[in-house]
């Protein structure tokens, strides 16, 4: 009996733990804000130095919204790469916005200083988006996205989540966010 006791303990203790995210489809973002460095906003009209303040999951945006969180890391940064693409290529700026979230704390050892100056230059580059340094994880924890915390989101005008998925995308997957997406882009526009 004890045998049979201590093989089932170590089952239980070796079965893989499956994440289930605090995210729904259907559902508003969950109230979250990162204040371990944060949104990164420019402190001069030059764009040539940056302040952070405290990012907030509430905060409205008028126009359909794409936001990708992923772990600071070369291979992660391209993981949602050709959704961002097909965006940039279909529509025009202003007419949606990016948020892109980046845990730090998932960053190769030695190379946080390499993400955080990309992260920079991508917000020179793309001055309209939205750039978040996660820098302890707190939100992978908080949305419970599980060990990687990869994960993109689509959100309406309203803030409610229509388009969720963690980890890499498929073509199917990139389609079925494509799809999503330009329903949205057409419903703000005004188009039946």
């Amino acid at each position: 009996m004890k045998t049979h006791l201590l093989t089932w303990a170590f089952l239980l203790a070796t079965v893989p733990v499956v994440f289930a995210s605090t995210l729904r489809e259907g559902q508003p973002l969950p109230g979250s804000q990162i204040e371990d460095l944060g949104e990164l906003v420019f402190a001069d009209d030059e764009g040539d130095d940056f302040d952070f303040r405290t990012w907030e999951a509430s905060r409205a945006v008028a126009t359909p919204h794409v936001l990708q969180y992923f772990p600071g890391t070369l291979q992660d940064s391209k993981l949602y790469e050709p959704f961002t693409d097909l965006l940039q290529a279909r529509y025009g700026l202003g007419t949606y916005h990016v948020t892109t979230i980046i845990n730090l704390d998932q960053a190769l050892w030695g190379t946080r200083g390499f993400v955080v100056s990309e992260v920079k230059r991508n917000k020179r580059k793309f001055p309209n988006s939205t750039m978040v340094l996660d820098e302890s994880g707190s939100l992978a924890r908080q949305w419970n996205l599980g060990d990687k915390g990869a994960s993109l989101i689509i959100l309406d005008t309203s803030g409610q989540i229509r388009y969720l998925h963690l980890g890499r995308m498929e073509e199917r997957d990139l389609a079925e966010a494509r799809d999503v997406f330009a329903d949205l882009m057409d419903a703000s526009a005004g188009t039946p």
